[in-house]
C-alpha cells in the first residue's frame, strides 16, 4: 500500500531541487541494472538503502525480508520454536506489538473493522499501482510529470489525447 504513495515522492522531492537519484519510479530498476545509480533516501547523502549493492543482493534481502514471514506464516509460527524463533499470534495472525501496536486484535469486533478496512485499502492501492503502470506504459513519463503536463494543457493531455496522438507534451 505504501507503495501508491512512495512512487510519486522522489519526483517530487526531485522538483524541489532534492537529488534522490533517479526520480520516475518505473526507471529505478533499469539505472540499477546499469549500475550507475546510488539510491539516496530521502535525498541525504550517505543515507542510502540499496545503495551501491548489485541487484542479486538486493534480490537476495527481499527473498529473506519477505519469504521469511510468509514461510513462518505456512509452517505455523508454533513450529518455529523448536529451533529458537519465538513469535507471537498464531497461524493465521502473526499479532503481538510489532504488528498490531494499538491492540486492535484484543477488540474483536474493531479487529475484524480493521481487517475488512486493511483489505480494501489493499486492494484500492493494487489499482492505483495499475494506473501508475498503464500510465507509464503509455506516456513514458513520471506519474507527477503527467499530472503537470495535464494542469498546463487538460484538453490535449488527457486519456483521449494519448489514444488520439494529439497530446501535447511540455
Amino acid at each position: 500500500m505504501l507503495a501508491a504513495i512512495g512512487c510519486p515522492i522522489p519526483e517530487l522531492l526531485d522538483l524541489n531541487g532534492i537529488n534522490v537519484g533517479e526520480p520516475v519510479w518505473w526507471k529505478v530498476g533499469a539505472a540499477k541494472l546499469q549500475g550507475d545509480l546510488t539510491l539516496n533516501w530521502g535525498g541525504i547523502e550517505g543515507f542510502r538503502i540499496a545503495g551501491k549493492q548489485g541487484i542479486g543482493i538486493i534480490a537476495a534481502c527481499q527473498v529473506v525480508l519477505m519469504g521469511g514471514p510468509e514461510y513462518a506464516r505456512q509452517v505455523g509460527i508454533k513450529s518455529l520454536e523448536p529451533v529458537g524463533v519465538f513469535l507471537p499470534g498464531d497461524q493465521n495472525y502473526p499479532g503481538g506489538v510489532p504488528f498490531d501496536p494499538l491492540g486492535y486484535s484484543s477488540r474483536p469486533d474493531a479487529f475484524v473493522d480493521q481487517a475488512v478496512k486493511e483489505i480494501k485499502n489493499g486492494r484500492i492501492a493494487m489499482i492505483a499501482m495499475l494506473g501508475y503502470f498503464v500510465q507509464a506504459a503509455v506516456t513514458r513519463r513520471g506519474l507527477v510529470q503527467n499530472v503537470l503536463d495535464f494542469v498546463a494543457d487538460p484538453l490535449h493531455n488527457n486519456v483521449l489525447g494519448y489514444l488520439t496522438g494529439t497530446a501535447h507534451t511540455v
